[in-house]
């Protein structure tokens, strides 16, 4: 698993151990899907708010955006998730003021240089939409540390006391889709080059998995036309999804934590469940 996986996995497991109970429980939620949120607080089996897992540095949402020659400034996607909002628009009327500095980002990114509240902003509305209401934090990744030193939990309104924030625009390879059936064949040559044997190809649903003898593991895989992911699920059950080929520009933001666990944060978290 990647790391941002195993914290996910890692906060879940602390939640359920440290708040679960009769009446409370957490459930994994959204995964790779990032218009979903980490975790899920239910309540008597009613989901009452999202918890979002990251780690002590870590990406922290993206938009894409498109510069407009014509107009000399950004223009906002239709591709992304969420509509146009107030936080997108300044971050992009600040872009356009400087459009020449910006106009042609590649995929080492440029830095954002203008007031930075304009990204804490975003970041807490763009939580906030997926119904996230605290952040959860785990210090150090794949420690196997499950004391309460080693996360923190605190409330998305005070997401700009704990830390620090950049945005870059760079180019970045966008989301992933389900393979259709022509693109079986693909799917079995991409895994024959690198040495597997699927020995049974299927969709479930609207997902596609194979069974192949491999170790349990994520593999990217080259086709003629497209990379493929492989992600292990069961035993030799993997499932496939399609990696997008186009590269397209991205606001993109970034956090570093700067601040340990505040007792009066901890205590507010805890009394949502009394």
């Amino acid at each position: 698993m990647k790391d941002w996986e195993i914290c996910e996995c890692d906060c879940l497991k602390y939640l359920k151990n440290n708040f679960s109970n009769a009446v409370v429980n957490f459930e994994r939620g959204g995964g790779s899907d990032s218009t979903k949120s980490d975790i899920l607080v239910t309540k008597n089996g009613i989901a009452i708010f999202y918890i979002e897992s990251k780690m002590q540095q870590a990406q922290c949402g993206q938009f894409v955006a498109f510069p407009n020659l014509e107009t000399q400034s950004f223009d906002y996607s239709k591709l992304n998730a969420y509509p146009l909002n107030l936080q997108s628009q300044l971050i992009l009327d600040n872009m356009s003021m400087n459009f020449d500095k910006y106009r042609n980002p590649r995929t080492d990114g440029i830095e954002l240089t203008m007031d930075n509240s304009l990204f804490y902003n975003w970041i807490c509305e763009f939580y906030k939409l997926k119904g996230v209401k605290y952040f959860i934090i785990e210090k150090e990744v794949g420690k196997n540390d499950f004391s309460s030193n080693n996360f923190i939990i605190f409330p998305i309104e005070h997401f700009q006391q704990y830390f620090d924030v950049s945005a870059f625009y760079r180019r970045k390879k966008s989301g992933s889709s389900n393979p259709t059936e022509k693109d079986f064949p693909e799917i079995k040559k991409s895994a024959n080059f690198e040495g597997f044997s699927i020995k049974k190809i299927y969709k479930k649903d609207k997902y596609v998995f194979v069974e192949m003898n491999a170790y349990p593991m994520t593999y990217k895989l080259v086709g003629d036309t497209h990379t493929y992911q492989f992600k292990n699920e069961k035993e030799n059950i993997f499932k496939v999804t399609k990696l997008s080929n186009t590269s397209n520009p991205n606001v993109i933001f970034s956090i570093s934590l700067i601040k340990n666990q505040q007792v009066r944060d901890l205590e507010k978290f805890r009394m949502e469940f009394i």
